[in-house]
C-alpha cells in the first residue's frame, strides 16, 4: 500500500504567498464543490493533532484544505486570513499591513486562523475578492510578508 504525501507539506516549497494564496484558492473551491455537492464522504480518520478543536473533515477535498492550511508557516496563515478579511470587505487595501498584526494578535495561535478560514464556505469567493483589490491597489504581497 503506497503511504499517502501530507498535502499540507507542499506549501513549505512554496517561495512566494503569492502562490499560496493561490493554492487556497483553488483548493477552497474545490472543498467548497464537494461540500454543496454532496461528494463521497472521506473515509480516513480525522487529522486534528494539536489543534484547537477537532475538525470534521467530510470529503477528500476538505481534508486537503485543511491538510494545506495547517501545513503552512504562522505569517503565511495570518497573511491569509487578513487577505480573507480583505476580501471580505472588512476594510481597504491600505490597511492590509496593520489588520495582518491585528489578525496575528488576535488568534494568538496559526491553527486558530486556520480554522477561521476552513471553516468559511466563501473562502475562495473572499481570497478571489481580496487578492483583486491588492492588485487593483498594486500592493505586492509577496514583499509585503517578507517585510
Amino acid at each position: 500500500m503506497a503511504r499517502r504525501k501530507p498535502l499540507g507539506r507542499e506549501a513549505t516549497h512554496m517561495k512566494k504567498f503569492s502562490d499560496v494564496l493561490q493554492r487556497t484558492i483553488t483548493l477552497a473551491k474545490a472543498a467548497y464543490q464537494a461540500r454543496i455537492t454532496g461528494a463521497k464522504a472521506d473515509d480516513s480518520p480525522l487529522v486534528a493533532s494539536g489543534s484547537p478543536s477537532a475538525v470534521k473533515l467530510q470529503t477528500a477535498e476538505e481534508r486537503a484544505l485543511w491538510e494545506f492550511l495547517s501545513g503552512l508557516s504562522a505569517p503565511e496563515v495570518y497573511l491569509l486570513t487578513a487577505v480573507m478579511y480583505l476580501g471580505r470587505g472588512d476594510f481597504g487595501p491600505k490597511d492590509l499591513p496593520a489588520q495582518y498584526e491585528e489578525v496575528r494578535e488576535a488568534f494568538g495561535g496559526q491553527e486558530w486562523a486556520a480554522r477561521q478560514m476552513f471553516d468559511k464556505m466563501s473562502l475562495a469567493e473572499y481570497l478571489e475578492q481580496g487578492s483583486a483589490k491588492l492588485a487593483r491597489s498594486r500592493l505586492d504581497v509577496d514583499k509585503l510578508l517578507k517585510s
